[in-house]
């Protein structure tokens, strides 16, 4: 399968790309960037693939099967869609989007079209997250009335004043970026039940 990875960032350099080189039925052919010498560099690294600026050159070459979303959230949801109406598989980078209306347009052109759209909340491949929805499902911890989340991040703010702490770029903060795993393993692990209401709570030191 031909691939290209559209923005050669962090999540593309340290996940989609070394797993691409990892996967024997895989060619990547394209990497793109806005920033050309980020693709170029990935070129120079790999040693494979073309580099490229327009995201539309890779969508009009028929090889392409697949190609991973990995550039900042304000554009998720325009390139995966264009790439599912371009008949291509699409692997987007979490979160899906920066706001619903996005995700739901994103919803409804895989629909239309029948391709792949996967979103990369990756935790829910996780051995221990999957022992859980076994237990649940097997009804080892009785029946599911609630579910509490909490989580702490220890790690730095990257690029303070980037795109990803820019609310028009990146979206909802630290919810929609660490937050969309832990509403995903919950819903994952609980059978995607209806939900009836959600509250959720923010806190930084400053």
């Amino acid at each position: 399968m031909k691939v290209a990875v559209i923005g050669c960032g962090t999540i593309a350099n340290t996940a989609h790309i070394p797993a691409y080189i990892k996967n024997e039925k895989t060619e990547i052919k394209y990497f793109c960037d806005i920033i050309p010498e980020r693709a170029e560099a990935a070129v120079e690294k790999y040693g494979c693939g073309k580099a490229v600026t327009d995201y539309k050159e890779v969508l009009a070459d028929p090889e392409i099967e697949a190609i991973s979303v990995c550039t900042p959230n304000k554009m998720h949801s325009t390139i995966a869609i264009d790439a599912l109406r371009a008949g291509k598989n699409v692997l987007c980078e979490k979160p899906a989007a920066r706001v619903y209306s996005e995700a739901l347009e994103m919803q409804k052109a895989q629909h239309e079209t029948g391709k792949v759209l996967n979103i990369g909340v990756v935790n829910r491949f996780n051995t221990g997250v999957n022992k859980i929805k076994e237990l649940i499902t097997q009804g080892e911890l009785g029946d599911i009335y609630q579910v509490y989340v909490s989580f702490r991040s220890h790690r730095s703010i990257p690029g303070l004043g980037g795109d990803f702490t820019t609310k028009a770029v990146a979206g909802g903060g630290v919810m929609i970026d660490w937050g969309v795993h832990f509403f995903d393993i919950v819903m994952y692990c609980c059978g995607d039940p209806k939900v009836k209401t959600v509250s959720a709570e923010e806190f930084k030191s400053l």
